[in-house]
């Protein structure tokens, strides 16, 4: 086993039961800010719009959020993990 999977096997998290719930575990567990966690969970949701078209979709809008804020958020989601496996 690696260090990163002695770690998560040390933290004992719950099995997520969706891509949600995992945001929830890592945000309970303090692995995650409160303010990431609403982003990711806002990114989520963003994807289950475009992907099941649901309304009409601003593409401008979608491009600036995956180009500029999603970005951001999976750099910060990052070292959040990096600092709980450190």
């Amino acid at each position: 086993m690696t260090r990163i999977e002695d770690k998560i096997n040390e933290i004992k998290l719950k099995i997520p039961e969706d891509d949600i719930d995992a945001f929830n575990i890592l945000l309970e567990n303090k692995i995650i800010d409160e303010n990431l966690a609403s982003k990711l969970k806002n990114a989520k949701g963003m994807r289950n719009i475009i992907s099941h078209q649901y309304g009409k979709i601003d593409d401008k809008i979608v491009f600036e959020a995956i180009t500029e804020d999603i970005d951001k958020d999976v750099e910060k989601f990052v070292e959040q993990i990096e600092k709980t496996i450190k």
